[in-house]
């Protein structure tokens, strides 16, 4: 993207809408959406995508920490075993990205963000699953998270919250306080290992912020004037509709994989 796009503003400032009232990781909503609606590379969506996240969550990890309710120690030790992950599977990509360019290797990329975004969505909608999850070992956990982050930029709270509540012995309060800014050095991680190949689309990121920045004081004041359950279907539906344009988008995609062998 050459310049800022009114459409990807708007669409930033839906994103924050949706993530400031639901909670909602914004990987798995805002990266899914940049590939289908707006035809961005898969590689650069999980970069500017995982960008996006990391700068608008910045204020929600202040105003937790300025709380105390995040829990940094055992922020610490999650990070210890899938921030190093992350950030190898990052960088396996970006090489990939350069020596290995063709519709396999976006096949691929493609494939593994409709399964990362279907495990999230599946663990919005069901609490079984998220009591599955909660039996993991924790380091499994923080593997796992390591490695969808790393290669999807989709999936992070999935994991990182019943890690923390369960596993972790945390209250579930301190356990969503401590997974911010967990979820929030991931990004970072990401966006800056495939930003260093130049995988990074900062016009795409600036027309989402200004949408964000336009959202977040307006999302507060209006947050109570919409039910969760409300903002829950509309967040599950639009991932859901933009899983599915992936999963159109797979089969294209394996079409010429095969036409080309």
């Amino acid at each position: 993207m050459e310049y800022m796009d009114f459409y990807v503003s708007l669409a930033g400032f839906f994103f924050s809408l949706l993530i400031l009232w639901s909670g909602v990781g914004a990987g798995v909503l805002v990266i899914p959406t940049l590939i289908t609606l707006f035809h961005i590379d898969p590689l650069v969506a999980v970069a500017s995508g995982s960008a996006f996240a990391f700068i608008s969550k910045i204020l929600m990890t202040l105003g937790h920490a300025k709380h105390g309710s995040v829990n940094w120690r055992a922020a610490i030790q999650f990070l210890s075993i899938c921030l190093p992950i992350t950030v190898a599977t990052a960088a396996t990509m970006a090489i990939l990205s350069q020596t290995h360019q063709g519709p396999m290797l976006e096949l691929t990329l493609v494939v593994a963000i409709i399964m990362a975004g279907s495990l999230a969505l599946i663990a919005l909608l069901s609490a079984r699953i998220k009591t599955i999850i909660s039996t993991w070992p924790m380091s499994s956990l923080s593997g796992v998270t390591g490695l969808l982050m790393g290669l999807t930029g989709v999936g992070g709270g999935v994991m990182v919250v019943p890690a923390l509540a369960t596993t972790g012995g945390l209250p579930i309060k301190i356990a969503v306080a401590t997974s911010i800014p967990i979820g929030l050095i991931l990004s970072l991680a990401v966006s800056i290992t495939l930003g260093s190949s130049g995988l990074l689309d900062y016009p795409l990121i600036l027309s989402l912020m200004l949408g964000a920045i336009i959202a977040i004081p307006l999302g507060t004041r209006m947050f109570h004037l919409f039910s969760d359950r409300l903002i829950k279907q509309i967040t599950c539906g639009l991932i859901g509709l933009a899983l599915i344009d992936l999963m159109i988008q797979a089969i294209d995609l394996a079409t010429q994989v095969s036409s080309s062998s």
